[in-house]
């Protein structure tokens, strides 16, 4: 008796295990279980707040193919989701089954079929589901592929953890049996930039974990996977016109013109890369991260895309019978990826040109990457050009800007269209857009930038003494705000960039015009006494701009018996004009208002607000003819060596 009821409560137990296996499997020997991968993981930017992550995969296999129930799919990020939001709450981010639009298992091609709901699709279902099963999915019973039933369907932005996790809800089910039944998940997007990139060892990951209900329905094997590695996807900085070199320091005089002609005449002609005040082209460089970091809007053939298939471009799964409200595409960007300069503390009065294409070959210093190309386009501050995600894309390349200057650089050598660009308050930006990229380079844009004035010495324009014009690459469209990240940041725009950790790089800086003379000795003691010239040379057979300005005298040193000086310092009254030269004798003064400082002796610095000031002294104890001792020196040049306009540029330092 006893080991009766021992057996009897052994099948008890056996009998509720079944049970639970059957209500487990819906009725099958075999569970009803599913494999979660993501393959292989792309690699995305760390500055990008809608990276397109790795397709997440289920392949299920079991249960009883009569037994079909509905279920809840949830992917969790570890960042915010940020597919693109429509206005009725629903994302582009799709779940597939059985891969639509291709021969399943070596049956017939699967059609795609969306499903017209989102929140619940338990009337339009499979038998046991639903009564009326849509007429674009009715495979024969038997076949591999879940038949009568929608299979392609948009997810929902949940009411709790909205901003990190996309639901699928009320999805039919036909378990497969000894066939095998997939669920793929595509156009997830994140914001990689909260997750940022590490400074060394393992690139930082994005996590994908995917939960299913109600309990029992679907058992997930390793529902946790990677779907993207962060890296930084871009390198810039300023260059040499020719490549050869960083831009550390460089600066323009304010009182000499910089490709006057084209200051005037913005709309043709070239802007030579020698002209006037030194180098006036400089060259922008965008270098990727990674090979595939720089993408074209949409490639050839993926408007009509199958599971799988990866086309390295800023779009997604695209395919033009499954759309969201008022009929945008899913997985459609809205641009190809996008090179900004933002640039700032730029003078008034400063004419700024850009190249509209990057320089197209690789021949200088390692320019732009062969078959890389991109091209000006017309943006808002951000970098933006809203498309809403039209169609098609692969055959629409982005509007370029036509260019009716030319921007030349001899050492290049180099000739390449540019235009004008705007500036305000000092800031500027310009924006291209990559219409072609090579995935399996690190590919490298190179674009020229230009900059022309007039000089008004009179109005001081351009304004000197500013600092440091400066430029900052970014992707774009770039955006700041933290709520950028998020999937109801407006607007909808895909992609989209944070600002990250991009710093300024130097351009120019406007000098002021300026010559520093030394006269070591100059005496107006014990009889003696010293003239002073000095000579604007800027008036000169070289085709230097002539310039005017003041001089400032300072005087150093002491009146007889070591009594301190009564004046340190003096200015002349009026501008000495290119080819003028300022006389003066230290104990009565001379012409442009100058005084002179009687009863000193030491040495005077004279500050000039004019290039090219050269000065001569002459110390005498008595009238021509009647000096006993006489000398003269050349005032030291204390600037350096200056190579804006003389035909040599050596000895015009004597400092040195």
């Amino acid at each position: 008796m006893v080991a009766f009821r021992t057996l009897s409560r052994a099948f008890a137990v056996t009998a509720l295990l079944l049970g639970s296996v059957s209500a487990y499997a819906q009725g099958s020997n075999t569970p009803f279980t599913c494999r979660a991968n993501s393959g292989v993981a792309p690699t995305v930017r760390a500055e990008g707040l809608t990276e397109l992550l790795g397709d997440l995969v289920l392949t299920c296999t079991g249960g009883n193919p009569a037994a079909p129930f509905l279920v809840n799919f949830q992917i969790f990020l570890n960042t915010n989701v940020t597919s693109r939001l429509y206005s009725d709450g629903t994302y582009d981010a799709l779940l597939m089954i059985d891969e639509p639009g291709t021969p399943y298992l070596g049956g017939p091609t699967v059609p795609f079929c969306p499903s017209p709901a989102t929140a619940n699709n338990s009337t339009n279902g499979i038998t046991g589901i639903g009564t009326t099963a849509p007429g674009c999915n009715a495979f024969a019973a038997g076949s591999a592929a879940q038949s009568g039933s929608y299979n392609v369907f948009r997810g929902i932005r949940p009411t709790v953890s909205p901003e990190t996790s996309v639901v699928w809800s009320g999805i039919p089910v036909q378990p497969p049996g000894s066939n095998t039944r997939t669920f793929r998940f595509v156009n997830l997007r994140g914001n990689a930039s909260s997750i940022g990139a590490t400074s060394s060892g393992l690139p930082n990951q994005i996590i994908a974990f995917i939960s299913t209900n109600p309990q029992n329905t679907i058992a997930v094997d390793n529902p946790q996977q990677t779907v993207g590695f962060v890296q930084s996807g871009m390198v810039f900085d300023t260059r040499n016109c020719n490549n050869s070199g960083g831009v550390n320091q460089k600066s323009f005089f304010q009182c000499t013109a910089l490709n006057q002609d084209r200051f005037n005449t913005p709309t043709s002609g070239t802007l030579p890369s020698n002209s006037g005040s030194g180098n006036s082209i400089i060259g922008l460089r965008f270098r990727e991260g990674f090979q595939t970091a720089f993408k074209v809007r949409g490639a050839t053939g993926q408007e009509s895309s199958l599971p799988g298939q990866v086309f390295n471009s800023e779009s997604g799964f695209v395919n033009p019978g499954v759309a969201g409200p008022g009929g945008v595409p899913v997985g459609v960007a809205d641009s190809g990826t996008r090179l900004m300069a933002r640039f700032s503390n730029i003078p008034a009065g400063v004419a700024m040109f850009v190249s509209t294409t990057n320089v197209p070959f690789a021949s200088f210093n390692g320019g732009s990457t062969t078959g890389s190309t991109a091209v000006l386009v017309n943006a808002d501050a951000s970098g933006a050009s809203f498309t809403n995600g039209s169609l098609p894309f692969a055959a629409s390349a982005p509007t370029a800007v036509s260019g009716p200057i030319t921007l030349s650089c001899a050492a290049g050598p180099y000739t390449v269209p540019a235009i004008q660009i705007p500036t305000s308050s000092g800031s500027g930006t310009a924006v291209w857009e990559v219409t072609a990229a090579d995935q399996s380079n690190l590919d490298t844009m190179f674009f020229a930038i230009g900059f022309a004035y007039v000089s008004s010495t009179s109005s001081t324009t351009p304004t000197p003494g500013l600092g440091q014009s400066t430029v900052t690459g970014t992707f774009a469209p770039m955006y700041t705000a933290a709520a950028a990240g998020s999937a109801s940041f407006a607007p909808q725009l895909v992609p989209r960039f944070s600002a990250g950790t991009a710093t300024a790089q130097n351009l120019f800086a406007i000098a002021t015009c300026q010559s520093n003379l030394l006269f070591p000795f100059v005496t107006n003691q014990a009889g003696f006494d010293t003239g002073i010239a000095i000579a604007n040379t800027s008036l000169d057979p070289f085709g230097t701009s002539p310039a005017g300005g003041n001089c400032t005298l300072n005087y150093y040193g002491s009146l007889p018996n070591g009594q301190p000086l009564t004046s340190t310092s003096e200015r002349t009254t009026s501008a000495i004009q290119g080819g003028q030269t300022l006389t003066m004798v230290l104990s009565t003064g001379g012409n442009f208002g100058t005084r002179g400082n009687p009863n000193m002796q030491g040495y005077i610095i004279a500050q000039c607000d004019f290039l090219y000031a050269h000065g001569f002294a002459f110390i005498t104890d008595g009238p021509i003819g009647q000096a006993r001792v006489a000398e003269g020196y050349l005032a030291l040049v204390l600037d350096a060596v200056s190579t804006t306009s003389r035909t040599t540029a050596t000895g015009e330092s004597l400092a040195q």
